[in-house]
């Protein structure tokens, strides 16, 4: 009788945690982000993708030849003058095996050789580890994360979510304060 209910919590524990292999280890949920807001994005990071100092919007995808990640690069591209006017650059990264013959697109792209910045800042794998995460950061010019998104197949609300982000801060004057030049006004 103890062997069959310690079965049955074993297979619920699988079936609602998910598989782990040591059953002490559980996951708080399925959906693993590597920065949250208010987190630095790492400085040698930004300097190496010419982000430093600069508003910047940075999107993790995994190849330059996948249908999805087509789509996203295409979106990002459709919307670069938006993002240019609401005062950020766009930064795609992918890593080694992702780059294959990089598209004609009006954002910067850049490779993260051997994973390291993925793996720095803790962008889990998608897909039982078969796919490298899709995630986007919008960094402010201080290094600061100020808005997160990850979801592997809706590539295109990377877009849409980063850019309606952007176009509010910029409308609000950047996330907080005021301009002491309008109270001179």
């Amino acid at each position: 009788m103890k062997s069959v209910v310690l079965i049955s919590f074993l297979i619920s524990s699988l079936l609602v945690d998910g598989f782990s292999p040591a059953l002490t280890t559980r996951r708080s949920s399925s959906l693993s982000m590597g920065l949250k807001v208010g987190d630095s994005f790492p400085k040698d990071a930004l300097k190496k993708f010419g982000a430093s100092g600069k508003k910047s919007v940075i999107f993790f995808f995994g190849s330059d030849d996948s249908p999805s990640c087509k789509k996203q690069n295409s979106a990002f591209d459709e919307q670069a003058a938006e993002f240019k006017k609401a005062g950020a650059t766009i930064i795609g990264v992918r890593n080694e095996a992702g780059a294959k013959n990089t598209p004609d697109v009006a954002q910067t792209l850049v490779i993260d050789e051997s994973d390291a910045v993925r793996n720095e800042i803790g962008i889990a794998k998608d897909l039982f580890g078969l796919l490298g995460g899709r995630e986007t950061y919008v960094v402010g010019k201080d290094g600061t994360v100020e808005f997160v998104f990850n979801d592997q197949f809706k590539p295109e609300d990377h877009v849409s979510k980063a850019l309606a982000y952007v176009e509010s801060t910029a409308a609000s004057g950047g996330g907080g304060g005021f301009d002491l030049g309008s109270f001179f006004k």
